[in-house]
């Protein structure tokens, strides 16, 4: 992909543009890591996005940047900055259950509902039982995550997993520290429209799109510096923006109208 200078200009410009007023239903936020050169030396380092699906329900990336290492402080760093912006209203953030990100969140968006992604947690329990217990252990955590229903709220879902996690504790105790109260961060999408619940509930969107990053990186021979890098990253996030992430996606139609209790449930339970 070759660009010249004045679109590297509106490519990194676009990150740090005014956003008056603007609202994201859903925001996913994941750091990827990328060998990275700095002052001749190499090191892998964190490049910081966020994907925000808007009212409409189209998608668009609006932060890409770089900190050498990932970490609760400086995804407070970039929602603060993302909210200097312009930003006004975030419903919903999905991300890893990196420590301390609920904080992050909370302090630079304190009415935006947290949802931990359950396709980690799910391959760091399966990562944590042996071979025999595995298929057991997948059947039962498919139960305890169940999609597109709205039978079961956010409590009733992290209440199974403690059981969960008390029927395996003894025999791996590695299993306890998911009974940390943070857990139920896992479980926000359970209050969410049964329609939405697939959409929400994994970081698999933004997962996606560093996979793209690394495939971008990957066809160059040379390591470049933390502003190449940057420079490559927002072009193809520009242009997921511009395509895949302008068709909209009909699942959010009625997201402001029903959504609006499962807010006010996370709220409540600060």
């Amino acid at each position: 992909m070759e660009l010249i200078h004045s679109q590297i200009s509106e490519i990194l410009s676009n990150y740090t543009s005014s956003s008056e007023g603007f609202v994201t239903l859903q925001s996913l936020i994941m750091a990827t890591f990328i060998s990275t050169r700095r002052d001749r030396q190499v090191s892998k380092e964190a490049y910081y996005t966020i994907l925000g699906v808007l009212e409409d329900g189209s998608r668009e990336v609006l932060t890409v940047v770089n900190h050498p290492t990932e970490g609760a402080l400086c995804w407070k760093d970039e929602l603060e900055a993302l909210r200097q912006r312009g930003v006004e209203q975030i419903d919903l953030v999905v991300s890893d259950a990196l420590q301390g990100i609920e904080n992050a969140v909370c302090a630079a968006f304190p009415g935006a509902a947290h949802q931990f992604c359950v396709a980690h947690v799910k391959r760091q329990i399966l990562g944590s039982v042996s071979h025999k217990d595995k298929q057991a252990v997948a059947q039962q955590l498919s139960e305890v995550f169940p999609l597109e229903n709205n039978e079961m709220k956010s409590f009733e879902g992290y209440g199974q997993f403690i059981t969960f996690v008390e029927k395996w504790e003894r025999k791996y105790p590695a299993l306890r520290r998911y009974k940390a109260e943070r857990s139920s961060a896992y479980f926000t999408y359970m209050d969410f429209p049964a329609q939405v619940q697939r959409c929400i509930y994994t970081t698999n969107w933004i997962e996606r799109l560093n996979r793209k990053y690394k495939r971008t990186i990957n066809m160059r021979t040379s390591i470049h510096s933390e502003k190449s890098v940057i420079f490559l990253l927002a072009a193809v996030a520009m242009e997921e923006t511009k395509t895949t992430y302008s068709r909209r996606i009909y699942q959010f139609k009625s997201w402001k109208e029903k959504n609006k209790k499962a807010v006010e449930v996370q709220r409540k339970e600060r």
